[in-house]
């Protein structure tokens, strides 16, 4: 009796639930309709579009403010350049507060000493060789050789007239206006790349913590590791860099004095400057400086050319590898092929961001890519 009544209440069982609408089907009295498909083609166009959107307007942001990132990245790397100064001081038990200060007091007194011992000087040969212009251009016409071009092209009579017509803030910013405002802003962009480099100079310990947080707690060890490396290639070009350039300087300043060139503050100054530029920086320098030799004295000019031939040659494969070998080592074509690229996006300061940044890179494919190629 007990089975048959069992067998008679399992039918009603089994069935009672297929009678009774379910939970999903009953519309929720706060809900309305069916949810919204995301597969529909109205919310993919719609979601396609804003993103469209949202990536063209983030692009024109990115390219409003290049000049400040550019500015932001240059600061970085001049405090990663000196950070080993830093470090060296925080090594012998001195706190990192009064080491940044140390270092960009050094930095900032040793600049503002060059300033003065250059400025009045600079100041005045740099007048004097624009005013000395015309004068040196009437004396190339003796020269037959120039003296028949001239009648051909007439080059030395425009050139004079460039210079004896013009303004000296006209011949070097265009207009006074122009010039003003160029020297605002570069006043401007100085002052900023300072005060963010004594920031980062003394926060890279503290920013460099922070950014470990954003990688995972076992791996932090071994990317605290390769950020070290990579600050230490990227800062070691830097004051590679500037230590070449130095170097070329010097070299020029005493090269010029021995041939007696009046005007050999601000042409070796020259040389120091474009010497930082990679690739073509030095020829520019050297080419530069000689046309303005040879205004003088062609013999002097012949002998400025085969100096800067001679010391290029020297510097390539005697300086720079002695200099940058205890620091950063790229290989030469990806140094062309970076400064190259850098050049493209950036102008010059992109050829001068691009060598450390690649040196950074290939630090990173030794130490990470390159072990994992050869254990496959």
């Amino acid at each position: 009796m007990e089975e048959a009544e069992a067998q008679q209440q399992a039918p009603t069982s089994a069935t009672a639930p297929s009678s009774q609408p379910t939970a999903a089907s009953v519309p929720s009295p706060k809900r309305r309709g069916l949810p919204f498909r995301r597969s529909h083609p109205y919310y993919i166009g719609f979601v396609g579009g804003l993103g469209v959107i949202i990536c063209y307007y983030l692009a024109e942001s990115l390219m409003a403010v290049t000049t400040e990132l550019i500015l932001i990245l240059i600061a970085l790397l001049i405090a990663v350049g000196l950070n080993p100064l830093v470090e060296k001081l925080t090594a012998r038990g001195m706190r990192r507060g009064f080491a940044v200060l140390i270092v960009a007091g050094g930095g900032l007194l040793l600049i503002a000493a060059f300033i003065t011992a250059i400025a009045q000087p600079l100041a005045t040969q740099t007048s004097g060789l624009i005013d000395s212009m015309p004068q040196r251009l009437e004396n190339l016409e003796r020269n037959r050789t120039i003296a028949n071009l001239d009648q051909r092209y007439n080059v030395v009579g425009r050139l004079q007239t460039m210079f004896s017509g013009a303004d000296t803030a006209q011949v070097i910013a265009g207009s006074i206006l122009g010039f003003g405002k160029f020297l605002v802003t570069s006043v401007f962009e100085t002052f900023t790349v300072i005060v963010l480099t004594l920031y980062f100079l003394s926060s890279l310990p503290s920013i460099r913590a922070a950014s470990l947080r954003f990688v995972p707690a076992t791996r932090r060890p071994r990317v605290a590791l390769l950020s070290d490396g990579v600050l230490e290639r990227m800062g070691g070009y830097v004051s590679g860099a500037a230590t070449v350039a130095a170097l070329a300087g010097l070299a020029a300043f005493l090269m010029l004095g021995v041939l007696q060139v009046q005007f050999i503050l601000p042409l070796a100054l020259l040389i120091a400057l474009t010497d930082l530029i990679p690739l073509v920086g030095a020829t520019i320098g050297a080419l530069v400086v000689t046309i303005i030799v040879f205004l003088d004295s062609p013999a002097k000019a012949l002998a400025a050319a085969l100096f800067f031939v001679v010391y290029q040659q020297f510097e390539n494969f005697i300086i720079y590898p002695r200099v940058m070998s205890r620091s950063v080592d790229v290989p030469p074509m990806v140094a062309v092929i970076a400064a190259l690229i850098g050049a493209a996006l950036l102008g010059v300061v992109g050829a001068l961001l691009a060598i450390p940044l690649a040196a950074g890179a290939i630090y990173l494919f030794r130490e990470v890519v390159q072990p994992r190629q050869d254990a496959t």
